[in-house]
């Protein structure tokens, strides 16, 4: 899924909401979920329809550009309506940042 956000920063599900300058020069910006496959529980790939609440993480990455660039990752975690399931609520996840990671997967790397 290509859009403005997956060409400047190559974060292919994330899209950006706002960006801030702090004092220190430093750029905030603020990611939001733009993949709906996003919400599939991992464990049986069902799509979620009912929210549970809002989280926000602050993921490190590659530095980009001579003051920095800071994240926060604005997602919602969802409940999954599948019966017998022994987790039901789950966070968003795409595969640059899995629900759990606090850095992306090519700062891993």
């Amino acid at each position: 899924m290509d859009n403005d956000t997956t060409l400047l920063l190559d974060l292919d599900g994330l899209a950006v909401a706002r960006v801030e300058r702090l004092e220190d020069g430093t750029r905030r910006v603020h990611l939001i979920t733009s993949d709906e496959q996003a919400r599939a529980r991992p464990e049986c790939g069902v799509v979620a329809t009912r929210v549970k609440g809002p989280a926000t993480t602050r993921p490190r990455d590659l530095p980009h550009g001579e003051s920095g660039l800071e994240f926060r990752r604005h997602k919602h975690r969802w409940w999954c309506c599948e019966p017998g399931r022994p987790r039901r609520a789950f966070t968003e996840q795409i595969p640059q940042l899995p629900a759990g990671t606090r850095i992306t997967m090519r700062l891993r790397a």
